[in-house]
């Protein structure tokens, strides 16, 4: 394993269930261990045999039948200060095994609303315990979409812990339609346990909850449809036991654990479920944003990757998209669609008129096409002809093309680019000679077609982003950000920390839209 350069950013991710480390610029962390630590159950009554007051990590998982095993963040709350000490040393000591961190700036990957207190306290413990060069710290959701490449869209985050539904828009969370549901991984490792127990599997050790963890994780799947029972519903499972033995348990409870995702009821739970707690985080924004944030949802976190997760996530979300009522489309697609809206306006509904040749009075409620004293045609034709065209364009490209990254895209609907996150209002109109061609096609088929500013119950409109690695996709999208050289002027000093705190608080979503 390379030694990377003095001054390298050092990426931090400690969740509720594991713990990321690595270097900016890596595809994938150089460590992943479970957040845990582990004590001894009982004081050790040999004789010239020395013992670890505390286990970290994989040390702590290998041992985990004879230790009392802990969690010390749980739903993102970091609950065990002492043991959290302990994590950062076994990062920085034993596992990166650094000498000193004055040279070394930290990219701290933080739940969204992390209470200001806690926030600026780890940054203390970072500064003056450790000794940290400089720090950032990121909400994990912008870190996620950065990691397909957007800075628009809509962000389904599920960890161990806690899931969290966030619009972002231009590279900056839309607060007020952020959602956080406490229904995560945690909860799936709940109803495999409960389910168990209704089969008589009843686990009694310790590290009981590590060994369902390890279950879910491995083999838990998602039924596409939670009213037909798949074929392997009877088949049996078998799970291989510290001490030698197996557990066998039925086949079906391998997917009617994660199933509380989607039914929080199975658990008692009164609350949304994830497509619920998404529309009611569109209800919460203007409908102007929804056609881009259901076209743009990206998934992320562990708990996403069950098989068939994403599928049936699309499915529920279908069935519910309707109670947002019309949805309309952006403002980009309209004016293309737009363009060529070119039709004859006839105007001879009125009851009378002025002649145009002789200035008569004439009376056209019999249906008088004609006036009567010169016999000029009543009948006048307006051309209504709405589009953009004689307006200064910033940038024009062919049709099909993104201005920025040049890729060809085959959503033209979109307002922004699906590959780099930028807006493509900019992509070029049809000229007026275009328009008319296409108006003589489409008469040939009975008329111009009269295009809508909203979306039909009938067009495709989901479209779902998922990171090569759901669990590493916060890691990554940081891995990438913190290599971006402009990127280096966003980390705070310690100088810079004890003049103002709110120097942790800047707005980064210059350097996410500069870095798409």
């Amino acid at each position: 394993m390379e030694t990377p350069s003095a001054g390298t950013p050092i990426i931090l991710d400690i969740g509720s269930a594991y713990t990321k480390v690595g270097y900016a610029g890596e595809p994938k962390p150089r460590f992943v261990f479970p957040t845990i630590t582990g004590t001894e159950k009982y004081k050790s009554v040999m004789a010239d045999v020395s013992t670890r007051s505390i286990y970290v990590g994989d040390d702590a998982m290998k041992m985990r039948g004879v230790l009392k095993v802990s969690h010390p963040i749980q739903r993102g709350q970091i609950q065990d200060w002492n043991a959290y000490y302990e994590i950062l040393n076994y990062i920085f000591y034993s596992l990166l095994r650094l000498d000193s961190l004055a040279f070394t700036p930290i990219l701290y990957v933080e739940q969204p609303f992390t209470a200001r207190e806690t926030k600026e306290y780890i940054a203390r413990v970072l500064f003056e315990t450790h000794k940290v060069k400089s720090l950032i710290m990121i909400p994990s959701p912008l870190l996620s979409i950065f990691s397909v490449g957007l800075t628009n869209g809509l962000v389904i985050e599920s960890g161990d812990g806690t899931t969290w539904i966030v619009p972002i828009i231009n590279g900056t969370i839309y607060e007020p339609a952020m959602q956080r549901l406490n229904l995560a991984g945690m909860d799936v490792n709940q109803n495999l346990k409960a389910l168990m127990m209704r089969e008589g599997i009843n686990l009694s050790s310790s590290a009981a909850e590590e060994f369902i963890r390890e279950i879910k994780e491995k083999n838990c799947y998602m039924n596409l449809d939670p009213n037909i029972k798949p074929s392997s519903y009877d088949d049996k499972f078998s799970y291989p036991m510290p001490d030698g033995n197996y557990m066998s348990m039925p086949n079906h409870l391998l997917y009617e654990a994660p199933e509380v995702m989607f039914n929080p009821s199975m658990l008692g739970y009164n609350i949304m479920n994830v497509p619920q707690a998404v529309i009611y985080s569109l209800q919460m924004m203007s409908n102007e944003y929804w056609a881009d944030l259901l076209s743009h949802i990206i998934i992320s976190g562990g708990n996403m990757s069950y098989s068939g997760f994403d599928e049936r996530l699309k499915s529920e979300l279908s069935g519910l998209i309707p109670q947002l009522g019309p949805i309309p489309k952006p403002a980009s697609a309209q004016s293309v669609k737009q363009a060529t809206k070119l039709q004859s306006l006839d105007i001879t509904a009125k009851k009378e008129d002025t002649c145009p040749q002789c200035g008569a009075l004439v009376d056209l409620s019999d249906g008088k096409e004609n006036c009567p004293n010169c016999g000029a045609s009543m009948r006048v034709t307006q051309l209504s002809f709405e589009s953009d065209f004689g307006k200064s364009k910033e940038k024009k490209i062919k049709p099909g093309k993104c201005p920025y990254c040049n890729k060809s895209i085959k959503d033209l609907e979109s307002s922004f680019c699906p590959y780099c996150g930028k807006n493509i209002d900019a992509l070029e109109v049809p000229d007026a000679q275009e328009v008319e061609q296409a108006l003589e096609q489409a008469n040939a088929f009975g008329g111009a077609q009269e295009f809508t500013k909203f979306y039909e119950p009938s067009e495709e409109l989901l479209k779902l982003y998922i990171p090569k690695d759901l669990q590493f996709a916060i890691f990554n999208g940081a891995s990438i950000l913190a290599s971006i050289p402009s990127f280096q002027s966003y980390f705070v000093a310690y100088h810079q920390f004890q003049t103002d705190p709110n120097y942790l608080y800047r707005d980064i979503s210059d350097i996410l839209n500069q870095g798409s």
